[in-house]
């Protein structure tokens, strides 16, 4: 009897635990399923990034971005202005034991970008020596002030592009950190034109968001992000 009764308390107390870990697990109301995010590495570059992502179901997410570039450290003095816009939907991957979210761990997410800004961009002689490119001929119109000299011209950029990103996403209590890589596909408009030597055609070179090329075609683009964030 007395073997038969402890059975049946050891039983007890196992189910009790099982329920207290399975409403952990399973009462998905409890989870978080917004969070804010900042990109700390971009006020370095000359523009603030704020992301918001939003839980969709258990291992799926979107998540938004916009830019406001101008806002932030202007270390090429180039005094730009304008904004940026990235969407993309999060695939995660690994347990489903959550406590808090299931936004955290390893992630794949296609995503979608689109820029438009202005800026200046230092002028060329008619004719220059690059010691790299060979001679340098501008064939772009410039834009002169009253007294007729300037150093700069006003151009306006705009870039699309599509990416794969891979990253992983840390939650410790309510804070949270990510970092990604992704590659994809970008077109870049083309605002100078400068033929070198070498037949190089040269543009402006400096992007925000992400590394690809500059002569107004289709290339490949690269980008890596840094993000601390908050959960709610």
């Amino acid at each position: 009897m007395k073997k038969i009764f402890f059975i049946i308390v050891c039983l007890v107390i196992t189910l009790s635990l099982n329920a207290q870990n399975d409403s952990i697990y399973r009462d998905i109301s409890l989870l978080k399923k917004n969070i804010i995010k900042i990109k700390p590495t971009s006020f370095v570059y000359g523009y603030t990034q704020i992301t918001y992502e939003r839980s969709l179901s258990p291992r799926r997410s979107i998540e938004a971005n916009v830019s406001l570039i101008g806002l932030g450290d202007d270390s090429y003095n180039r005094d730009p202005m304008g904004f940026a816009l990235r969407g993309g939907y999060k695939f995660y991957f690994g347990s489903r034991k959550i406590k808090r979210s299931f936004m955290k761990g390893l992630y794949l997410m296609p995503e979608i970008a689109f820029c438009m800004y202005d800026k200046n961009v230092p002028i060329k002689k008619d004719w220059d020596l690059d010691i790299f490119r060979g001679i340098i001929k501008k064939t772009t119109p410039v834009i002169l002030d009253e007294e007729g000299e300037v150093d700069y011209e006003r151009l306006r950029k705009y870039y699309i592009a599509i990416i794969g990103n891979v990253g992983y996403q840390w939650n410790i209590y309510r804070f949270v950190i990510e970092y990604n890589i992704g590659i994809g596909l970008g077109y870049y408009n083309k605002t100078r034109n400068h033929t070198g030597f070498f037949n190089v055609n040269e543009d402006d070179e400096h992007h925000f968001g992400f590394n690809g090329g500059n002569d107004g075609r289709y290339y490949a683009v690269f980008n890596a992000n840094l993000k601390i964030g908050y959960m709610f």
